[in-house]
């Protein structure tokens, strides 16, 4: 009996790592490689829609928060063509063929626009919305703006506004500057943060069947900080709160809560939903600056359930 608690054990607990890898691999990660395909349109409108996706990847490229992929890119791929709602297995065999991080389609149907932003690495639905048309404009006069319109608005419902990035010549995410840790972090070229702005280092996972972006995700705050820099996009923030410094890793998603509502006043559709932060924001366990106890939290579960396992499998002996 004594050998065999010790093999299941020993079993169980070699697992432990897979567990946590698991738990990573379903974090949302940072949408910066984009394909946008061409417009689906109805027979007399390729014109209009030609013209809709090229505004399209204008409003996504000035920011530059996103690298999309060129005509030729598509052309040479073989899949520059109109293309409907994908299922998760046709975005995940597109996002790899096309190295994408997220998949974009409009679908212009019944005077309605609908444009969707699918995850190029599981195939999940990030963000789909549905706009009608202008019933007293012509397509031709409107579709233009109004896929800018929905562009923007897919942009304001992103719960995160930068990432994090390496120096190459520092070469770690967080680095020491006198008393003070710091990190580096990309914000675009169109931010209008600024000094002193606080700052969110965040996790994302999904939670429900809606579209992560639309409240089907979950956000931890595993970081807090400020920005004491910026230059060119680049903003340097002081890490004043963290569960653990080790979870500030490159591509580290960021929120900055008050360019996150700039964006919502200025460019979000009046019918999306708003974007809550999880519990971890208001955490008083997450000292200033200290590796506490919450980190080891999940391994505290993940050992209840391990112990569970072990007795359940000891009464099959």
């Amino acid at each position: 009996m004594g050998r065999a608690l010790i093999s299941v054990l020993i079993l169980v607990f070699s697992l432990i790592p897979a567990f946590r890898e698991a738990r990573a691999d379903n974090d949302h990660q940072l949408v910066r490689r984009l394909v946008v395909f061409p417009m689906t349109v109805p027979k007399g409108y390729e014109n209009a829609g030609e013209e809709a996706w090229w505004q399209a990847r204008d409003e996504f490229t000035r920011s530059r928060r996103f690298l999309v992929a060129s005509k030729q890119f598509l052309i040479k791929s073989d899949v520059f063509q109109p293309r409907g709602e994908l299922s998760p297995a046709d975005a995940i065999i597109l996002g790899k063929l096309l190295d994408a991080h997220a998949l974009v389609t409009f679908i212009l149907k019944d005077r309605e626009l609908m444009m969707s932003v699918y995850d190029g690495g599981n195939g999940a639905t990030l963000y789909q919305k549905t706009v009608g048309l202008h019933p007293s404009l012509t397509v031709d006069d409107q579709l233009g703006s109004l896929t800018r319109r929905v562009v923007n608005d897919f942009i304001a419902a992103i719960p995160y506004q930068g990432f994090t990035i390496i120096d190459p010549l520092i070469g770690t995410p967080v680095y020491n500057e006198g008393s003070m840790r710091l990190a580096r972090i990309d914000l675009g070229a169109m931010s209008e943060a600024r000094t002193g702005d606080t700052v969110h280092w965040i996790r994302m996972s999904a939670i429900g069947a809606e579209p992560l972006f639309q409240g089907g995700g979950k956000i931890t705050v595993i970081a807090e900080g400020k920005i004491i820099k910026i230059e060119n996009g680049i903003a340097t923030a002081e890490v004043m709160r963290a569960t653990s410094l080790k979870s500030i890793k490159e591509h580290t998603l960021v929120r900055l809560p008050r360019e996150a509502e700039r964006l919502r006043a200025t460019y979000a559709l009046t019918d999306t939903p708003p974007i809550t932060l999880g519990p971890e924001l208001v955490a008083p366990e997450a000292a200033p600056m200290k590796e506490v106890v919450r980190e080891r939290q999940p391994l505290v579960a993940t050992l209840s359930w391990v112990g569970s396992m072990a007795v359940f499998l000891l009464l099959a002996f």
